[in-house]
């Protein structure tokens, strides 16, 4: 009976690693803000990737009106992921979207950086 107990105990644990499987500190799954400021926007940039291979990005710039209209426009766009051994391809269905193929990519503390691109996690 004991070990009925244990063998499902470890089966149970088992499959809730599985389950959460990339989403530790080394994984890009999770939220990552930008900070942006140029001519057309001062703020910051959202990108929430997600476990199952999706990419979600958002704007905050402060400005309701602009913020609304920003995050209709890029909820409109079906962005998708790959992060694998340290390379990240994006891909969009938005012909002005260039894709990124096998960028390489780091996470080091609570910092993502990729091309030219730094961001911090979002907590």
């Amino acid at each position: 009976m004991k070990k009925a107990i244990a063998i499902a105990l470890i089966l149970v644990i088992s499959f809730g690693l599985v389950a959460c499987g990339g989403g530790g500190k080394d994984s890009i799954v999770g939220k990552w803000a930008l900070e942006v400021k140029d001519a057309d926007m001062e703020g910051k940039m959202v990108y929430e990737f997600t476990k199952d291979g999706k990419l979600k990005i958002s704007v905050d710039t402060g400005n309701e009106e602009v913020d609304k209209l920003m995050n209709a426009l890029y909820s409109a766009i079906e962005m998708t992921y790959v992060a694998k051994d340290g390379k990240l391809t994006i891909n969009s269905n938005d012909p002005t979207f260039e894709p990124q193929d096998s960028t390489p990519y780091t996470i080091e503390g609570d910092t993502l950086k990729f091309g030219d691109i730094s961001m911090k996690r979002v907590k």
